[in-house]
């Protein structure tokens, strides 16, 4: 049981700094009249799962929770928890691969 709640921890909190990677992405706003694609700054690895809001200071992200909360900017629900269930998986693997390592060593 603690093993499962170290990685949901971990992975919690690999998917939180994984907002400082940072790039642009292209999001659906209504621009004059229609809707375009508009080139906003995204963070989160591998999908982007806070972009920059219509409301917040263009070219930035708010990376501390309260902002999160509040939504300023546009968090998406989906590809965060796609992002926490990459994070979760890599954590796995390479916890299988150390048992591995250490079990080899032992004999």
């Amino acid at each position: 049981m603690k093993k499962f709640l170290y990685f949901n921890c971990l992975s919690f909190i690999f998917t939180y700094l994984s907002l400082f990677y940072q790039k642009y992405t292209l999001v659906d706003r209504i621009v004059v009249d229609k809707l375009g694609k508009v080139k906003v700054i995204g963070g989160g690895f591998p999908l982007q799962f806070l972009v920059d809001g219509e409301v917040s200071p263009g070219g930035s992200i708010a990376l501390d929770p309260l902002n999160i909360i509040i939504g300023i900017d546009q968090f998406i629900f989906l590809y965060f928890i796609f992002d926490y269930l990459f994070w979760i998986s890599v954590l796995f693997a390479f916890y299988i691969i150390l048992k591995r390592y250490k079990l080899k060593q032992i004999f």
